[in-house]
């Protein structure tokens, strides 16, 4: 059926899951610890950046500076091998801010896939060679992948792990 939401419905649980440990994480982790150059506040801001650009679809977005907390978009490339790579600086991007922007794109995907159908998971949006479900699985995995770096990270600083959160989460 067209307009079947079974498949998107479950999506939207789990994101709400994978929004939740995300939370959990900007919350709690260490912002000025270094991990490969880099402090750990970069590799969340890119996780989170990376889910504004991504989730919906890459090649139909526009960076807003003022929903990112006034943070230049460079600080989310984390590689030096990248273009527009910011060495480190010392600018530790403020949990605040953090925490902000990340409500801001857990809003905006949230809205994306309530108005989505099962029937658009296997639809590609104008311009991009990637399916929507593709866009929304990639994204998945590379923010559980930034959450585990930045949770080791945490660890070897604190010495406690944070929180984690699985399908219990959701009740149904």
């Amino acid at each position: 059926m067209k307009n079947e939401r079974t498949l998107v419905h479950i999506i939207e649980q789990q994101t709400e899951i994978l929004f939740k440990n995300l939370e959990d994480q900007v919350a709690g982790a260490e912002l000025e610890r270094i991990l490969d150059a880099v402090n750990n506040s970069r590799y969340l801001f890119h996780m989170i950046h990376s889910a504004d650009k991504y989730f919906i679809n890459p090649y139909d977005y526009t960076y807003d500076k003022n929903t990112a907390g006034g943070v230049d978009e460079n600080y989310s490339i984390i590689s030096e091998s990248r273009e527009g790579y910011i060495p480190d600086d010392g600018f530790v991007i403020p949990r605040e801010t953090l925490v902000s922007y990340l409500a801001a794109v857990k809003q905006k995907v949230m809205t994306y896939l309530s108005l989505l159908t099962d029937a658009e998971l296997s639809e590609k949006p104008v311009n991009c060679p990637h399916t929507k479900l593709a866009l929304v699985l990639g994204q998945f995995r590379h923010a559980m992948i930034h959450c585990g770096m930045s949770e080791a990270v945490t660890f070897e600083s604190q010495g406690k792990w944070l929180a984690y959160t699985g399908f219990s989460y959701i009740k149904n």
